[in-house]
């Protein structure tokens, strides 16, 4: 049967986006589905139900299935519309039956569809798309009848913005309905990274993807949107969020596909109650002053327009729009002239009735009610479960401006708190500079709580801007006042910040102490903001004091709860994430602590210059791991520049050394002498005892032992390392500790006295076995191995089964193969000659979309038939560095095995070319 022109289109599968990536995600589950009666995708508009449809049809269509399609528009719903329509699709897949064959009932049509679909010998997959255009009785009893169909061979597949008005108890009791809704259809990260890069041909930019996939929370027409984007824009994370929500494109597609087939009144609920961050049915009742907002709730979700559910512990229904889909409504409602101020003032008078005055303060924020802000300050500020809502209220407070703000000491107060939980340093300064100077004029100087309020925000700006001699003014004066609880989370604060500088002095013991006290007991087992933030920085002590397996045991248990809780984007997620990367890097988990660092680096610029400087040099080795020295040495030289602009030598010399670690890994002595240079002149500027004075002399101590070894001066590496180990020794850090005793092996050893060396190779491999200090023995052990395999035989074959996997070696103690040092670990003991040259050079399979240079060197050596430790000496890293790229080849090209990964290279080559 030959389709009429009119009804061509309708039953012609549409062509997928030459742009659009393989969902096998979710076509993995359409497979295994396959048998099943009826498979229903539900969602909102662009989530991607129709390419999705279309994939599988292409799978289906290669195995041999037979396939029909249809394709509704608003008007095909009617039952004789759609009957014309069924009948060309089926007609198209090769079934005989003519659009008005069975008459006009809808009883005699059934009766001969059916009859026709039984004598059917193959499967048969009839797919309907748009389904939610169809009202018509007739024609549901017509589908209806399809489903009830007691007929093996016949599948319906349909795809509707809104769940059908089919019967379907029967179905899922005999779990013949398969069903995959809007949350399911949204791209993971992973996927929204591959449409990005798949959209630009090269690899998308990870801080640009995590944005886009944050922003658009995986709606994959929004990733389309974010992606045309990113094309007309520079490739950086920064502006992300406005230029997305700006885009015109989104502005009209949202028109034309939601907002236009929405009925007046629902819309005009939408534009009132979108004003709220989340809302539940009672709140949105006394906002909207309509009864009937349960009812229209439920309608929105019906219609899947972009309304989600929102956890929370008081088990009631909470929901919020779509990020996009809120920028687009206060546009909508700016050009409806609908003030926003009223609703927010009715919003804060629900939340104080209900006791929520955090949720009260934002609300008062954003309608700019001075006096009721005023009134809630005591009952909501610090919140001492969320800091969710303490940008809006720095922001506001901000724009009210100091002249108004003078006459509310209190709000002067909630204004410098919030700004200083928010990042807003220079806000929280200015904000604290003027409190201090009111205190003063009304006689509130000598205060106990608004003294301990003033002088906790001094230390935590001093904190966050590494002051140490004004946090220790501080704390000394918080010491100096009666004890008195603070309100909210203000004694979590305090305690981060005790334990922040107890462990910059090297008193861990004291700062454990404090942490694991029954006072703080409230603290360890807090599910709020403050408490987590807390674990952090006992988290934080432990990395410090070198303990990776410690830092890991609090700090992925505090990341968890803080993600679980609050959000990947909460502040208390970032610090955890920050602290618990750096154990994850020792204890050589790189995947998980890049993905940490990856998910949090743009909000980790308002962290504390500890913490940024940490995640920094963390950074810097998973890239030189991930890609080569080149592109970590232009990210150090970056990083260099930023706390050069802020003023933060610490962060300096702490970037400078990291690149000289790296031009060191590859024989450039005469760059690392200039790095050098610049070390020692910041040691010279810096002769005080103060924390990161000492610390910036031992840090260049630790560059002058290195370039030392790799002079063949061993004896001058000797002398820099006893200053190395005054630090490490005055601020108990055992990791610098375990570093000393490798570089001083190197240096005996050189200088004959093996013994000697023996004992420190000794000293470094159980340190670092009971810290899980992995990496320190991986990179700084490069070159030491038949030395650290005979030091870990007086442990035990526990120990000696460890450093051999560690190290990659798989022979006898007595005589493992030398392999030079990781390429993101600097090996300062470089060999007197030159080495010799590799076995094979490495040369590249045609450019293998989707990799990294790095992973394509591997790949090009595995086609060699190249074992991973020739791999390893070839490309001078370690033997764990080649399996984690091979792990990460495997996964991008989906294959399990190194001949899988050579065959499917040399395929995306050829089609390359």
């Amino acid at each position: 049967m030959v389709a009429s022109p009119c009804i061509l289109p309708k039953i012609v599968p549409p062509r997928p986006a030459s742009d659009a990536i393989s969902r096998d995600r979710l076509i993995g589950r359409l497979q295994a589905a396959s048998d099943r009666k009826l498979v229903l995708l539900t969602g909102g508009a662009g989530f991607g139900k129709t390419t999705l449809m279309a994939q599988w049809r292409q799978r289906l269509d290669k195995a041999g299935a037979r396939v029909a399609w249809l394709t509704l528009a608003m008007q095909d719903g009617a039952l004789p519309t759609f009957r014309a329509i069924l009948a060309g699709a089926l007609g198209h897949a090769g079934l005989a039956i003519e659009a008005g064959e069975g008459g006009e009932g809808s009883e005699a049509l059934i009766a001969s569809l059916l009859e026709v679909l039984a004598r059917t010998p193959a499967d048969l997959y009839l797919m309907i798309d748009d389904f939610h255009h169809v009202q018509d009785p007739a024609t549901l009893t017509l589908v209806q009848a399809l489903t009830d169909a007691i007929l093996p061979g016949l599948h319906l597949v349909i795809a509707s913005r809104t769940v059908p008005a089919l019967r379907l108890g029967r179905l899922r009791a005999m779990e013949e309905f398969v069903e995959i809704d809007g949350a399911e259809l949204t791209f993971d990260f992973d996927e929204t990274a591959a449409f990005l890069t798949a959209r630009a041909g090269v690899p998308a930019n990870a801080e640009v993807a995590r944005q886009v996939h944050e922003i658009t929370e995986g709606w994959p027409v929004g990733v389309r949107l974010a992606g045309r984007t990113r094309d007309a824009a520079c490739d950086s994370a920064g502006d992300m969020p406005a230029r997305v929500g700006d885009g015109g494109n989104l502005e009209a597609y949202l028109s034309e596909e939601v907002i236009d087939e929405l009925p007046a009144e629902l819309l005009d609920f939408m534009l009132h109650v979108s004003v709220l961050r989340s809302f539940q049915a009672d709140l949105a009742a006394f906002v909207t002053s309509r009864d009937d907002a349960a009812t229209l709730i439920d309608q929105i979700l019906g219609r899947h327009v972009f309304l989600r559910r929102v956890d929370r512990r008081d088990d009631l229904a909470w929901y919020r729009f779509h990020p996009m889909f809120v920028a687009y409504l206060d546009k909508r409602r700016a050009q409806a002239g609908i003030d926003p101020k009223p609703l927010h003032r009715r919003a804060a008078l629900w939340f104080v009735q209900q006791g929520r005055f955090a949720d009260a303060m934002r609300s008062a924020a954003l309608c700019d009610d001075l006096e009721l802000a005023t009134q809630l300050v005591d009952g909501g500020l610090p919140p001492a479960h969320s800091l969710a809502h303490l940008g809006v209220v720095a922001r506001w407070t901000e724009s009210v401006g100091g002249n108004r703000m003078a006459a509310h000491p209190r709000l002067l107060r909630m204004g410098a708190w919030a700004s200083a939980l928010t990042a807003r340093m220079d806000l929280a300064e200015r904000w604290l500079t003027r409190l201090e100077t009111t205190a003063e004029a009304d006689g509130l100087a000598e205060d106990p709580i608004e003294l301990r309020h003033r002088l906790l925000l001094r230390a935590v700006l001093a904190t966050h801007g590494d002051d140490e001699p004004s946090a220790r003014a501080a704390l000394q004066g918080l010491d100096a006042i009666p004890a008195r609880s603070l309100p909210g989370g203000l004694e979590d604060v305090e305690l981060a910040v005790r334990l922040h500088w107890l462990s910059a002095q090297g008193h861990h013991l004291a700062a454990r102490c404090l942490y694991s006290a029954p006072a703080a007991r409230a603290t360890r087992t807090g599910r709020g903001e403050l408490a987590l933030v807390a674990a952090a920085a006992a988290a934080n002590v432990a990395m410090r004091e070198g303990n990776a397996l410690e830092a890991e045991r609090i700090g992925a248990a505090a990341l968890r709860r803080a993600r679980t809780i609050h959000g990947s984007g909460a502040l208390c997620a970032t610090l955890c994430a920050g602290v618990v990367a750096q154990a994850w890097f020792e204890l050589d988990r790189l995947d998980e602590a890049y993905a940490a660092l990856a998910a949090c680096r743009v909000r980790l610029r308002g962290a504390s210059a500890e913490l940024k400087v940490r995640a920094a040099r963390v950074f810097g080795r998973i890239q030189a791991l991930r890609e080569a020295p080149q592109d970590a040495l232009a990210y150090f030289t970056r990083a260099e520049a930023h706390f050069r602009a802020t003023g933060m030598d610490r962060g300096v010399v702490a970037m400078v050394a990291e690149q000289q670690r790296l031009v060191l890994s590859y024989g450039d002595r005469r760059h690392a002498q200039a790095l050098q240079a610049v070390l020692d002149g910041y040691a010279a500027r810096h002769p005080g005892d103060g924390i990161h004075d000492v610390e910036i002399g031992a840090t260049a101590a630790l560059g002058r032992a290195r370039l030392a070894l790799a002079q063949d001066a061993p004896q001058e590496a000797l002398s820099a390392l006893e200053t190395l180990r005054r630090f490490a020794a005055v601020r108990g850090c055992e990791r610098l500790q375990a570093v000393a005793d490798l570089l001083q092996a190197r240096a005996l050893e050189a200088l004959g006295r093996s013994a000697q060396a023996q004992a420190c190779a000794q000293s470094a491999v159980a340190t670092c076995y009971r810290l899980g200090l992995h990496r320190t023995l991986i990179e700084e052990g490069a070159g030491l191995h038949p030395m650290l395999l005979r030091a870990a035989t007086h442990g035990g074959a526990a120990l000696v089964d460890h450093v051999r996997a560690l190290l990659g070696e798989s022979g006898g103690v007595s005589a493992p193969a030398m392999a030079p040092a990781p390429v993101s670990t600097v090996s300062t003991a470089l060999p007197a000659s030159p080495p010799p040259a590799p076995a094979a050079p490495v040369r590249t399979i045609a450019a293998t979309p989707g990799l990294t240079r790095r992973e394509q060197e591997v790949l090009a050596l595995l086609e060699q038939s190249m074992s991973n430790k020739r791999i390893a000496l070839t490309l001078n890293i370690s033997v764990q560095t080649v399996k984690w790229n091979l792990k990460k080849i495997f996964v991008k090209l989906q294959v399990t095995s190194r001949y899988e990964a050579i065959v499917a290279a040399r395929k995306l080559a050829t089609c390359e070319q």
